[in-house]
């Protein structure tokens, strides 16, 4: 229960200094108003996890049935426990695979257990929707981080249109 716990604490701070630190770079502003702007943004993530650079490579807005809406990109990814795997996909055969096993980030994000669907979005607006129930059917299913940053949802097992890449948005229903 404490590593768990131990664990969101962890992702809410990283994901607070993260959205920080991309607000003042994005904006131009210099280190002496850095403070202002984490406060600012603090209260933004907080009550509103849609309104940092979603809809952009490398940002995904988790939303919907989940205890704890945030903003995932690769660089808060990289602070939790990441697993590499080699899985069959669909179309390209045997793959190599690094990122969060999505068992694991479905346990951070608190996803409710009324939560029946899980509706992705890619960067060119493509949606895929997939049964909360066949992804935990999947030991290997995971938020895979490309090269570039990128994050794309791979579920062995699954038909290709289930593999979402370059995902800009999770939502729970």
């Amino acid at each position: 229960m404490t590593t768990r716990y131990s664990r969101r604490l962890a992702l809410i701070a990283a994901l607070l200094l993260t959205g920080a630190l991309l607000f003042v770079a994005a904006c131009g502003e210099s280190e002496t108003s850095a403070t202002a702007v984490a406060s600012e943004t603090t209260t933004t993530m907080a009550t509103d996890p849609a309104s940092s650079s979603v809809g952009t490579s490398g940002n995904a807005a988790v939303k919907g049935m989940v205890d704890n809406p945030t903003t995932l990109t690769a660089a808060l990814l990289e602070t939790m426990t990441v697993a590499e795997i080699t899985v069959d996909h669909p179309k390209l055969g045997m793959t190599d695979y690094r990122g969060v096993l999505l068992s694991e980030l479905f346990t951070t994000l608190g996803v409710q257990s009324e939560a029946t669907t899980l509706v992705m979005t890619a960067a060119d607006a493509y949606m895929g929707e997939v049964p909360i129930s066949d992804i935990k059917g999947s030991a290997d299913a995971i938020l895979a981080i490309g090269d570039d940053g990128r994050l794309s949802v791979v579920i062995p097992g699954l038909e290709s249109k289930a593999w979402v890449k370059d995902v800009v948005s999770l939502e729970f229903k």
